[in-house]
């Protein structure tokens, strides 16, 4: 089973030293102040960060979600998802990350904090009233000023991505736990497949996303009740049972090998998404998201 890291009986204590006091609002001043990383919501323009650095401007640049994505920390300990750490030194490496989050500032720096010991983040966006307004959390990618030719967003949230349903893969939720969990192992093997195609083909995201048998589309239902398509990742049974690009190397392992690698726990029953099909789970998460 995938190792996952658990940080303490409260994580809470991170980003707000004394529990019973009310941490601050967002402010463009505090943050810059309070956690010193690369600059977040600071830019005073008509994007949310800086403008892509000159010697990363061929890199694709990738947007994660943080709650019930990459961690989970409801009021109790720090969960990280299995496979983070390899995860993060690949993005290191090879593109622009930006962590987009609904929660508070303090909160979001703090996990990414935890989660990124390799620098690989060069941005964070957390809730903010410039694109954050209470009721709809679509994250416009558009206001990041990046090319969207060259932009993938990962979610668990479909209203999310709204609008911008050709850039984003939608992973099943992510709650903590002791469950085997190989999500962010086969986000990695995606990844890695779009940066050599892009690099050797000039594969767009849009283009990749609609073709990659690493996805599959599917009406998924959103937290108002109402049906999108969204491009769903596949798990690691899936992966056994659709061809791979010839281009990409990375992930050739045979059935037997990734059961071998990834094997299910005996107790773990396979999840039913609503109506009744086997697939991709989808526990609908709450925008309103706790207010830490």
């Amino acid at each position: 089973m995938p190792s996952q890291r658990r940080r303490g009986a409260s994580f809470r204590g991170v980003y707000c030293p004394d529990a019973f006091s009310v941490c601050l609002e967002d402010s463009v001043t505090e943050t810059a102040e309070v956690f010193r990383r690369s600059p977040s919501i600071t830019a005073r323009g008509e994007y949310l960060v800086p403008a892509k650095p000159t010697e990363i401007k061929n890199r694709l640049t990738v947007v994660l979600d943080l709650d019930e994505t990459l961690i989970y920390a409801r009021q109790g300990p720090l969960y990280v998802r299995p496979g983070m750490e390899t995860l993060m030194r690949f993005l290191a490496d090879y593109c622009e990350t930006i962590v987009w989050t609904s929660s508070k500032h303090r909160y979001a720096d703090a996990v990414v904090a935890q989660i990124d010991t390799c620098g690989a983040v060069c941005h964070t966006v957390y809730r903010h009233r410039r694109w954050f307004n209470g009721t709809s959390a679509t994250k416009e990618l558009r206001l990041l000023g990046r090319d969207l030719e060259t932009t993938i967003i990962v979610e668990n949230t479909p209203d999310c991505c709204r609008g911008y349903e050709r850039n984003a893969v939608l992973v099943e939720d992510y709650e903590g736990g002791e469950l085997a969990d190989h999500t962010l192992h086969m986000l990695l093997a995606l990844l890695r497949d779009l940066v050599e195609r892009h690099e050797k083909e000039g594969i767009t995201v849009p283009e990749y996303i609609a073709t990659t048998p690493r996805l599959s589309q599917q009406n998924v239902l959103t937290d108002k009740g109402t049906a999108m398509q969204a491009y769903c990742l596949r798990g690691v049974e899936d992966e056994c049972a659709v061809p791979h690009s010839t281009v990409s190397k990375y992930l050739s392992a045979s059935c037997d090998n990734l059961a071998s690698a990834f094997p299910r726990p005996a107790q773990q029953q396979p999840r039913m998404r609503p109506g009744g099909s086997l697939g991709t789970r989808r526990q609908h998460a709450r925008l309103q998201r706790i207010v830490y």
